[in-house]
């Protein structure tokens, strides 16, 4: 998938010794590059605020940089 929006920030979330990474577009699309095991990593999906779940958005919001930190709070947020 091509995306033209500009990107804001990547928010790594380290799930044990899979990656976990969200980046997040100014026009509110989130791109997740993920393993799901050791056996399969390098996915990607894109996503919206709404296909995450309570407990990943307040993971990523903790490890978000301080001067994100109000624009992804209002993406995750739509």
């Amino acid at each position: 998938m091509s995306n033209t929006s500009k990107e804001i920030v990547t928010i790594s979330v380290p799930n044990g010794q899979l990656d976990n990474d969200y980046t997040f577009f100014e026009d509110g699309k989130i791109r997740h590059n993920y393993d799901q095991s050791i056996y399969k990593s390098n996915l990607e999906a894109w996503l919206n605020a709404g296909n995450i779940s309570d407990a990943e958005k307040a993971k990523i919001l903790k490890e978000c940089p301080s001067e994100f930190k109000a624009k992804i709070t209002a993406l995750l947020k739509k």
